[in-house]
């Protein structure tokens, strides 16, 4: 690992070689560098390939061929028959030098069909794509010599782009010193606070709040002082839902006590075990006491998130900043609810990210490649997998996975954004369910083709980029997937805090009952888990 963290710069610099530009989840290359241009093609055709040559023999191109099973989502599903995809293929190939047999399974019954393909060795593909993050099941067959060791193919320094993602990020993917899969990795700065700036100009807030005091003053006066204007007593200040608690962890980090769990005097601790902690959990309570979030908040589904904030009862959402954007702000412009200080304006929202400089990091990967032994049975089988799922995150293949394929699919407007072409429903683009293939490391390319945008999507842009550069994450995620204890009572263990946590908000119990509640987890089996936990933390 400390000679990925040494190729993490030289890789950068290999990339800006490479390419010169990049690429996002929703971007593609820049202007001018096409996926079917050809001019960078590292394709290897006759002699050169027979040489590269897979365990699967060549394609009718003759390029090496592997093997690649992916989720298939409704509506985004990879088929090779669909009408564009040849041209689709064809562009791949010719820049990467490697051709995929594609094994597509649907998305709704995907857990199900991932588990008997681990089991059906004589069909294996050579890469497996997971979803989620590291499960048991994926650990033991790991521990059983699954999948392959990519530990030393990632030092080789041949993978620019794949030595990008976060030394962490492959630590959760380590089993017994063995890194086994590749992340896909998310923008990691999704959450944060997010209102109604129309509501908040309203009631005389001018200045974006910056610490839990000023969130505070800010929902009091959402919930208190009459933001839309009719002269009633029914809005709130804070969305919130019981069935979802995420938004009561991201609210913790703003008060310092890390997320989950934390560094403390050399061990890792679970955050309930901090005085932060509960100065948080007081916070919350002087909302709810307050009015400034609805009484029956813990009865709320979570289906019903967010939809406060449209109906215009809720000034404010504690959730991922693409979503307040999506689901609000759009919601506003496409259903004519205007501001309620400019009628002849749209009303909008404030996507602020962080408070007090700390906001939750959102899960940094969302599935993952594993690249099997019995599909990939030779050393110059993993190298083309390896080949293949590191060029996809090039530039000019994100354009590929995103866009398509310029004048195909999208055009170039005068502003250098690309323009989808609107007369191709979007289940018809051809290059649908590629994106699957893309691991998107790093993340965030500087100078990339985007999509023509809003208001709205610029805005969330630049609020996700504030979000991620102070990110707390979970420093214990990838020990508790190891942790045998946690693995068979994590779900029963963390109900019981989240449990206890929103009973002490809403004065089901006091603080001495929420250390009850501490004592209870401790008993089935959250001391074992510290321990397991820290077991592997100190030696790593």
């Amino acid at each position: 690992m400390k000679k990925l963290v040494s190729l993490l710069m030289a890789g950068t610099l290999a990339v800006s070689l490479l390419a010169g530009c990049g690429g996002s989840g929703s971007s593609a290359a820049t202007s001018g560098s096409t996926a079917t241009s050809g001019t960078e093609s590292t394709g290897e055709t006759g002699e050169a390939a027979a040489e590269n040559t897979s365990t699967l023999g060549l394609s009718d191109t003759g390029l090496p061929l592997i093997s690649c099973m992916v989720p298939s989502f409704f509506g985004g599903e990879l088929v090779d028959t669909r009408e564009g995809f040849p041209e689709i293929r064809a562009a791949y190939e010719d820049f990467i030098g490697i051709s995929v047999n594609w094994q597509p399974m649907a998305s709704d019954a995907y857990e199900d069909t991932f588990g008997l393909t681990l089991m059906d060795r004589a069909n294996m593909p050579m890469i497996l794509t997971a979803t989620g993050t590291i499960t048991g099941t994926v650990i033991q067959a790991a521990q059983q010599g699954a999948f392959w060791d990519l530990t030393p193919f990632l030092e080789s320094g041949d993978y620019p782009y794949l030595v990008q993602a976060p030394e962490d990020v492959y630590n959760n993917l380590t089993v017994n010193g063995q890194i086994i899969g590749i992340p896909k990795l998310r923008n990691t700065g999704r959450y944060g606070l997010s209102y109604r700036a129309d509501w908040a100009e309203a009631v005389g807030v001018t200045e974006t709040p910056d610490t839990p005091e000023e969130v505070y003053d800010l929902l009091y006066k959402f919930a208190h002082e009459d933001p839309d204007g009719n002269g009633q007593d029914d809005t709130y200040g804070l969305e919130a839902v019981g069935e979802y608690t995420g938004w009561m962890d991201v609210i913790m980090t703003w008060f310092g006590c890390g997320y989950k769990w934390v560094e403390k005097d050399g061990d890792l601790v679970p955050v309930h075990e901090t005085e932060e902690y509960k100065e948080a959990l007081d916070w919350l309570k002087k909302c709810y006491d307050e009015g400034i979030m609805r009484s029956d908040f813990i009865t709320v589904p979570t289906s019903e998130w967010g939809s406060k904030v449209q109906s215009g009862e809720a000034g404010a959402i504690v959730d991922t900043l693409d979503s307040a954007g999506r689901r609000a702000w759009l919601y506003y412009q496409q259903n004519d609810v205007m501001s309620v200080v400019n009628p002849e304006e749209y009303a909008s929202m404030n996507l602020v990210g962080p408070v007090n400089g700390h906001t939750a990091a959102v899960q940094v990967y969302n599935g993952y490649f594993l690249i099997t032994k019995d599909g990939a049975k030779t050393e110059q089988d993993v190298k083309n997998c390896l080949k293949f799922l590191d060029m996809m995150n090039s530039p000019e293949m994100r354009a590929l996975a995103d866009l398509g394929i310029e004048g195909l699919t999208y055009e170039i407007d005068e502003t250098g954004a690309a323009i989808m072409h609107e007369d191709l429903e979007q289940s018809a683009y051809p290059q649908q369910g590629l994106n699957q293939a893309v691991a998107y490391i790093p993340y965030i390319l500087e100078g990339t083709l985007k999509t023509a945008t809003t208001e709205p999507y610029v805005a969330c842009d630049e609020a996700m980029e504030r979000s991620a550069e102070v990110a707390v994450f979970n420093p214990a995620e990838s020990y508790l997937n190891m942790s045998e204890t946690y693995v068979q009572n994590g779900t029963i263990l963390d109900q019981t805090i989240n449990d206890a946590r929103t009973q002490y908000i809403t004065g089901a119990i006091d603080w001495d009952g929420f250390q009850a509640a501490v004592s209870t987890w401790e008993s089935q089996g959250g001391t074992a888990v510290k321990e397991e936990v820290n077991a592997q933390y100190h030696a790593a």
